[in-house]
């Protein structure tokens, strides 16, 4: 069914004819992003491979699944580390050979594993930094605030570029239940434990087992800084250590604030409402004036910017059958800009270290934990058929267009953050 020129819903066979037409300049990856990512509820992803190659009859020449190949790849490289993903890929190439598309599926390939290079690298750096009774860390010595809000921003945009759309769909629906996680990468769910449709207790979850834990992982570091602010203060034994260490975090918050960086910015602001920090009423009646006028600008300032990203990508999301189209443009063109407020502008004293911040230094970090729970409320609609037992595409496409305007920001964001040194030291130290 259409409406308004675009699908809203159909039998699911139907929506896989789809993602195959005819003609290949009718071939939509918006449409492709949409499906893929939520047709997991229905049919897992190496069945759904399996199926279209199976549409195409021997003889005859895989020129429409070969466009097909190359968003899957690049918009979904987690998918395949399924063995059975590949033993299709590896037909494909069978099947290519000897004709005009033997030199494009390799090229496929070749951008294919230097993704998968790039996961493996990125989660071996994680498992380094785990905590050991070798390797623990007691103690660090602290950078300047700007040095300090730097090395965030780097740790968050590392982290948040290797999340897979395909993770919001295979988390767990319990997953903001318990924020306080031991383990900085949780271990991976069983190919086997993941169950399609909707589980007995009401929630969604994917036909396909969780390949990577990124999400997770994301997700835990935020928790972490938040505990690590709050230890950093309290382990300190007299007033003075505390001012200098609310100077730094703070002045750390202020900078995040200043480039975009609302994710570390909300986590540092946070950790000061944390019961044990809140009730140290000595400690915060001594701190400097320009230093509680500062916190004072900056809870009004996250307050106010730190929900931007979510409700631009409700309004898109809810803003009709086009909003995949739309938020996918116009959302990373809008969070790309700095907000209009005073603020955004302003030096920081320079008793916390903060200077002004520039333009090639603006990053744009949305708050992680507002997306997760924009993405677990949509996909509670994903997995439910229609009356009429069609597909409803309309709830692919509010998923899509959270899920891919959080990925894609990500991905292009431009890092210049100069490298202040004492990165790996910053993540090993937060698992002690």
């Amino acid at each position: 069914m259409y409406g308004n020129g675009t699908i809203v819903s159909g039998p699911l066979e139907s929506l896989i004819d789809l993602l195959m037409p005819g003609n290949v300049e009718e071939f939509d990856q918006d449409y492709v992003f949409s499906f893929l990512l939520s047709a997991r509820f229905f049919i897992r992803s190496y069945e759904l491979l399996g199926k279209l190659l199976e549409s195409i009859p021997e003889p005859e020449p895989l020129e429409r699944i070969v466009p097909l190949l190359g968003v899957w790849t690049r918009m979904f490289p987690y998918d395949f580390r399924d063995e059975r993903m590949m033993n299709h890929v590896k037909h494909i190439v069978a099947r290519c050979a000897d004709t005009k598309l033997a030199n494009v599926v390799p090229q496929l390939l070749c951008a294919l594993l230097a993704r998968l290079t790039e996961l493996e690298n990125h989660e071996e750096e994680l498992r380094s930094y785990q905590s050991t009774v070798d390797n623990k860390t007691e103690s660090i010595s602290w950078p300047t605030a700007t040095q300090l809000a730097q090395l965030l921003c780097r740790i968050e945009r590392k982290l948040a570029k290797n999340v897979g759309p395909e993770e919001f769909v295979q988390c767990s629906p319990n997953l903001l239940k318990d924020p306080n996680r031991e383990d900085f990468t949780p271990k991976l769910a069983s190919a086997g434990s993941s169950s399609g449709g909707t589980s007995g207790t009401g929630h969604a979850t994917s036909l396909d087992g969780k390949k990577t834990c990124n999400l997770e992982s994301y997700l835990e570091w935020s928790a972490r800084l938040r505990l690590l602010v709050a230890n950093e203060i309290l382990k300190c034994r007299n007033i003075q250590d505390r001012n200098k260490q609310f100077e730094l975090w703070s002045g750390a918050a202020q900078y995040c604030l200043l480039v975009g960086n609302y994710n570390s910015a909300t986590a540092i602001l946070e950790s000061f409402d944390l019961p044990p920090v809140a009730r140290l009423q000595v400690t915060w009646s001594k701190l400097s004036s320009t230093t509680s006028q500062q916190l004072d600008c900056m809870q009004r300032h996250a307050e106010g910017c730190g929900s931007l990203w979510s409700k631009q990508t409700e309004q898109h999301g809810n803003g009709g059958t086009d909003g995949r189209r739309s938020i996918l443009q116009s959302t990373l063109t809008d969070g790309s800009s700095k907000p209009s407020t005073s603020g955004s502008s302003a030096t920081v004293a320079t008793g916390s270290g903060v200077t002004r911040s520039t333009s090639n230094e603006w990053v744009v970090i949305p708050v992680f934990v507002d997306i997760i729970k924009l993405a677990l409320k949509a996909r509670e609609d994903c997995c439910v058929r229609l009356p009429n037992g069609h597909i409803n595409m309309t709830a692919f496409d509010r998923l899509a267009a959270i899920v891919g305007a959080f990925t894609k920001h990500m991905i292009q964001v431009n890092q210049t953050l100069p490298d202040v040194g004492q990165y790996a030291t910053l993540c090993q130290f937060m698992q002690s």
